[in-house]
């Protein structure tokens, strides 16, 4: 009996040495005498419940490390010698390379501000400040860690890209409404005070009624650009001709045609585009707009339209003083102007040649633009073709 009980209690032992060491598997316990087979269940048990504990500790690490690797910020925790323990995947491309544990966090960055935050942090200071990584602006911040520090680096380049085209905007928007405004205000004083000869007094109010005409072009561009960028608008197409909403619009410019004495040639297909045909009508009255504007030299405009696949060309072109190549590629930013003081002169919001490029984007289009100094301009769009897009529906409809 007593060595029976001595068997078991080694076999006891034995349980508890391997679950010690880690060898969880089932049955761990021996079975026998009442009171060693109850002790042998019990550390059974005990194994079950420390090997449930374990898997769910690996699945909670499992699911952090994803989290943890997955994050934009890069994310390092630094030990008490500077040395990285620990990092994932953004910061190792914040660092250019890859970073294994013991790294010294002084090597991987040019920027001092890093390292000087990394000790702050080792001394207890928490530290956020702006540092330059490349052509990246980066924010960084490092607080204590009981083994260290932590840091993290965060990318503002886009915010602070964004930030500086809100200014523009801002400034560019305000620019553009002082000038007319303070116009109609110097004119309308004038008026009130009275004392004007009546062809003075009609002058004032024609340059009166033309800078608010200039507003509410700078205003209305301004909605639409706004509309089209939210991604609030969507075409509704149908099939359009259009060389005819050229013509259309060509007559609607006809006060300033008929000063300079301008002349529309439009030739090509007549065949359908597919869109939607108020974009059309906007698209043709920038675009011709700007070509009476700077038709000095000719007093041609032509519009010529042709098949391009499965789409339709479309080209606007003057002989005016054309643009140099180092404007050609800005021309559709919003207010970007080659000659901002002439285009102003003329009457120009600066706004248009971008509101073209979203109507012809949202219809799946794509436009350009090739000038050279003294040679003119060509501003190209293309659109579905109607023709093209009813054969395709044709041919997918079941005999």
């Amino acid at each position: 009996m007593a060595g029976r009980v001595e068997i078991e209690l080694g076999q006891a032992r034995e349980a508890v040495d391997r679950i010690a060491s880690g060898d969880l598997r089932p049955p761990v316990g021996p079975v026998g005498s009442d009171s060693v087979g109850s002790l042998g269940r019990a550390i059974d048990r005990m194994a079950g419940r420390i090997r449930h504990r374990l898997q769910v500790s690996e699945r909670e690490s499992g699911d952090l490390r994803v989290l943890f690797d997955g994050l934009e910020d890069g994310l390092a925790f630094i030990d008490r010698e500077g040395l990285v323990s620990l990092c994932n995947p953004a910061f190792e491309r914040w660092a250019g390379r890859e970073v294994a544990p013991g790294t010294r966090i002084g090597t991987l960055f040019r920027s001092p501000r890093i390292a000087e935050a990394v000790s702050a942090s080792r001394r207890g200071e928490s530290t956020t400040a702006e540092v330059e990584l490349g052509e990246h602006t980066v924010l960084m911040s490092a607080r204590p860690h009981r083994s260290g520090a932590i840091i993290v680096l965060r990318d503002l380049t886009v915010m602070r890209r964004l930030e500086g085209v809100r200014r523009d905007f801002v400034a560019n928007v305000s620019h553009e409404l002082k000038t007319p405004l303070t116009s109609v205000v110097g004119f309308a004083e004038a008026l009130v005070e009275g004392g004007l000869e009546v062809g003075q007094a009609r002058d004032f109010a024609q340059r009166i009624f033309a800078n608010a005409t200039r507003m509410r072009y700078l205003v209305e561009d301004l909605l639409d650009l706004s509309l089209l960028e939210s991604g609030s608008w969507s075409p509704e197409p149908e099939a359009v001709s259009v060389g005819a909403i050229a013509r259309e619009v060509w007559d609607t410019l006809s006060p300033r045609v008929r000063a300079a004495d301008l002349d529309l040639r439009v030739s090509g297909t007549e065949e359908p585009a597919w869109a939607d045909p108020d974009a059309v009508r906007q698209i043709m009255r920038n675009l011709l707009d700007n070509a009476a504007r700077y038709s000095d030299e000719d007093p041609a405009v032509a519009v010529r339209i042709r098949p391009a696949g499965g789409l339709q060309r479309v080209e606007v072109s003057d002989r005016g003083p054309g643009i140099a190549s180092v404007h050609v590629e800005r021309v559709f930013e919003r207010f970007y102007r080659v000659d901002p003081a002439r285009s102003r002169a003329r009457g120009g919001t600066g706004l248009g040649l971008a509101i073209v490029k979203h109507f012809v984007e949202a219809h799946g289009g794509e436009i350009g633009i090739e000038s050279a100094l003294g040679r003119g301009t060509t501003v190209w769009f293309t659109l579905p073709n109607a023709a093209r897009l009813s054969k395709r529906k044709s041919s997918h409809v079941p005999a």
